[in-house]
């Protein structure tokens, strides 16, 4: 029953609003459009990203600090844009999905599939990069611990370590968004195992690939973080760093 109020009258008035095959229909369409434009778009992000990292791909490899903080800029806002997609997709594709379930006939399934693969393809490479600045930034500690006894050995090394516990803190905050994530997907699967329709079971198949993915995500991340601690950088370290720049 929805609720709506006559500008002339300050009583509510109940009307009950019912969706004909028309507007199903239309909503069936927004839907599809507007999770084909977020595929797009995630798809989009993914070549900007792309094109972002072979940029800077001489910078990573002569593995120079300046390079790597550039980079790190770029991949930062770029997780942040993505960030802000990712939660909208996910309430858009529990709406295609609702209204393909209650309306078979109806082609927005097609979309609701297209929005949950371009869900995945750009995570995983976010996840991938988030690696790739890892392994310069141990790169540059290797080096200076294989510089015995010289004049500025001890500098690269703390220099590397305080880049390490940065990469850490990063790591956690990421490690948190992808939980969060993985909560709003089992969410999205037990919406779904309330549905109606023979749909159902490839929509539940699709988010549980998805919830796979996101489980594979972060026992890469957490790889990194054991990789962090054999350099001597303890957990407490990297929550130190990370509670002091949010209090800046």
């Amino acid at each position: 029953m929805a609720t709506t109020t006559n500008p002339s009258s300050d009583e509510p008035k109940n009307t009950t609003l019912i969706l004909t095959p028309d507007i199903a229909s239309e909503a069936a369409a927004t839907a599809q459009k507007w999770l084909e434009d977020a595929a797009g778009q995630a798809l989009v992000l993914k070549q900007d990203l792309l094109v972002a990292v072979r940029a800077a791909g001489c910078r990573l490899l002569a593995a120079s600090s300046s390079g790597v903080q550039q980079t790190k800029e770029t991949v930062e806002w770029i997780k942040m844009e993505y960030a802000t997609r990712e939660d909208e997709m996910v309430a858009k594709i529990k709406e295609g999905i609702a209204i393909a379930a209650a309306h078979p006939n109806l082609s927005s399934g097609i979309a609701v599939g297209v929005g949950l693969v371009a869900f995945k393809a750009p995570r995983r490479f976010l996840i991938h990069n988030t690696r790739r600045l890892f392994v310069s930034e141990e790169f540059l500690l290797s080096q200076a611990e294989a510089k015995e006894r010289a004049s500025k050995a001890q500098n690269e090394m703390e220099r590397g370590r305080q880049t390490l516990i940065e990469t850490g803190s990063k790591i956690q905050r990421e490690l948190r968004y992808i939980n969060k994530i993985e909560r709003e997907a089992l969410g999205l699967k037990e919406f779904i195992s309330e549905l109606p329709g023979r749909q159902v079971s490839e929509y539940q198949s699709q988010v549980s690939g998805l919830i796979s993915k996101v489980k594979q995500d972060r026992n890469v991340l957490g790889r990194v973080i054991s990789k962090i601690a054999n350099y001597g950088i303890s957990a407490e370290s990297v929550m130190y760093f990370d509670g002091n720049k949010k209090e800046a």
